[in-house]
């Protein structure tokens, strides 16, 4: 996945999991809301001071929007939607080879948790 998009992803994550609404975070931050919701697609290429000021105003640090516990109390609470974005970008730059790998993988993992 992008890391443009994965740290967007994870900064709307932990926005919405701290239920602030993008006007909220954008006033913290003292950016535009549509600036904000830009990052937060993974349409803008931010420096290091902009993600800076937002990881202030959320209160996390780097690694929680770089590289977040998907499951446990240090990264961003994911639901299944988030869950499934996550699960989708990462296949994005995989060859159909791999990603045919990963779902009969999953399928007899299924199957077999099922039979317990």
């Amino acid at each position: 996945m992008d890391l443009t998009k994965r740290v967007g992803m994870n900064i709307r994550a932990i926005r919405k999991a701290q239920k602030l609404t993008i006007d909220e975070l954008a006033e913290k931050c003292d950016f535009q809301a549509p600036y904000l919701s830009d990052v937060e697609r993974g349409e803008r290429n931010i420096t290091l001071q902009t993600l800076t000021k937002i990881l202030d105003a959320l209160k996390v640090d780097p690694g929680s929007v770089l590289i977040p516990e998907i499951r446990g109390n240090k990264g961003p609470e994911n639901n299944k939607d988030e869950l499934l974005k996550l699960l989708i970008n990462t296949l994005e730059d995989k060859n159909e080879d791999d990603i045919r790998m990963l779902l009969n993988i999953s399928i007899e993992i299924f199957a077999r948790l099922q039979k317990n």
